[in-house]
């Protein structure tokens, strides 16, 4: 069964639609980044406001989580990690941002 879908549907999918060939003006080369900075600036827009308010958002609650914790070693063991992966989900949004940043301007 797997040779038959190798067969008949992944070689016409990957093979006839690669980009060879594809119909372009050699005089007039298609310019990824100007199509695709426009899109990726409105995804980025919207995503990156969102995953940063998201991440102060856990860190607030696991500093609430670590003052209501009483000094109970579970729940105070609860808050550290929330506060953790909070700052470490910040860290890698601010990462990746800047690395997608980095590469449209490059490629601009």
């Amino acid at each position: 069964m797997k040779k038959i879908f190798t067969k008949l549907v992944a070689f016409p999918i990957f093979f006839l639609a690669n980009p060879v060939f594809a119909q372009t003006d050699p005089a007039d080369p298609p310019q990824l980044a100007e199509n695709i900075k426009p899109l990726i600036d409105n995804i980025l827009g919207y995503l990156f406001p969102i995953a940063v308010l998201l991440s102060f958002i856990f860190i607030i609650v696991g500093g609430y989580m670590w003052i209501i914790s009483g000094g109970d070693p579970s729940r105070t063991k609860q808050a550290q990690g929330t506060l953790t992966w909070a700052i470490l989900g910040l860290v890698i949004v601010l990462v990746i941002f800047g690395i997608i940043s980095i590469l449209i301007n490059f490629l601009s």
